[in-house]
């Protein structure tokens, strides 16, 4: 008996115009342990990668060989609700009942049990390096990848004595880096298609950056100063162009060589020596004084100031290029108090500003991948 289920017809007639169809055959033979959707249907009116996942959901355990089972279309619905499937989105058509029995594979699982782990790891290479030169001819602009293959165990004996030149995919998402199904079709020696599904994984490997020319240390990195460059097995790197540019090289960085960040500090504020201009106040008075610097320090650090003539020396925080306060505190923290405050004489530090050589926009930087772009 055959009829057709719409899942969502009591909702409204037109809701299912778009949605796909899942056709329920009449009796269906498996070779395997399992009963899989596609065993029992054929999916319509979908896109390969829903296809694949779709076909590839298991229903249930296989019936034993020379027997037979009946799944009904409850059991199905049922089924596929568990498993997550939206049915608002799924047409039911064909046969209320699969009758499902299993194949008689006995030469196949003789070909099983001989399938060592060697057989499994060099299929698996096979198909990973089919489908490496598949995506690399199919999405020319795509970046560096790695790309990780796992074969059903019943499929490596076809994979073995097949050519690779004859492996056909379809289904693959280039910006999924979760594992997905992936449909996959083999040409044997008598000019027979085989289709099979294997589960891959994509993940993207970031360029990263290196020195355009040999960098002397002390130098202040400019995005002019850098390259990308694909990275070797293993090798790691820094990513994001906000972490290097601005930044003072602490030794030599040689042409092509990774930046690394050890290799990099923060452009100090004030350096060892320097005249710096301390401020201070009291209430309405504001006193500033010129005073040199013993050490180096960026925003936020504290310096040790000695005076010009005589032997006044003193605490203060570096607040901006060769300026200092003490006892220093962010405007939105002073207080009116009893005690001296000291101010920066820049408004900008006093706001709490940015310091010399922050980086605000990484979008902003155009550097050269491998010296070329």
């Amino acid at each position: 008996m055959s009829f057709s289920l719409l899942v969502c017809s009591c909702v409204c007639s037109t809701a299912v115009l778009h949605a796909e169809i899942l056709r329920l055959k009449a009796t269906a033979e498996v070779n395997t342990s399992v009963v899989r959707l596609g065993d029992i249907a054929d999916v319509l009116h979908a896109d390969p990668e829903h296809v694949a996942r779709l076909q590839g959901m298991i229903l249930q355990p296989a019936p034993a060989q020379g027997r037979t089972q009946v799944i009904t279309i409850s059991q199905i619905r049922g089924r596929l609700q568990a498993l997550g499937v939206d049915l608002s989105q799924l047409e039911l058509t064909g046969r209320s009942q699969v009758r499902v029995s299993s194949q008689e594979v006995k030469q196949e699982q003789q070909q099983q049990t001989v399938v060592t782990q060697q057989d499994q790891g060099q299929a698996e290479q096979k198909v990973q390096q089919a489908l490496t030169d598949w995506i690399r001819s199919s999405y020319p602009n795509s970046k560096q990848f790695s790309l990780s293959v796992r074969l059903p165990r019943e499929h490596v004996q076809q994979v073995l004595d097949n050519r690779a030149d004859l492996f056909r995919f379809a289904g693959l998402d280039q910006f999924l880096e979760t594992e997905q199904a992936v449909g996959m079709k083999l040409i044997d020696a008598q000019g027979q298609v085989h289709e099979l599904r294997i589960i891959c994984q994509l993940k993207r490997i970031p360029e990263i950056l290196a020195a355009k020319y040999t960098l002397n240390k002390g130098t202040l990195v400019r995005a002019d100063d850098l390259v990308w460059i694909r990275p070797e097995k293993d090798q790691t790197g820094i990513t994001d162009p906000r972490l290097v540019i601005g930044r003072e090289l602490t030794r030599t960085v040689y042409q092509s060589h990774v930046m690394r960040s050890q290799d990099l500090m923060e452009v100090p504020l004030i350096r060892d020596g320097a005249i710096v201009t301390v401020y201070a106040r009291r209430g309405a008075i504001s006193v500033r004084r010129e005073m040199r610097a013993q050490g180096t320090g960026g925003m936020g650090d504290p310096i040790t100031l000695v005076a010009l003539e005589g032997r006044d020396r003193l605490t203060a925080t570096v607040t901006g290029y060769n300026q200092a306060e003490v006892n220093y505190r962010p405007a939105n923290e002073i207080q009116q108090t009893k005690g001296i405050q000291f101010i920066s004489g820049s408004s900008d530090a006093a706001a709490g500003g940015t310091p010399s050589g922050t980086i605000r926009n990484a979008g902003g930087y155009a550097i050269r991948r491998g010296g070329i772009r």
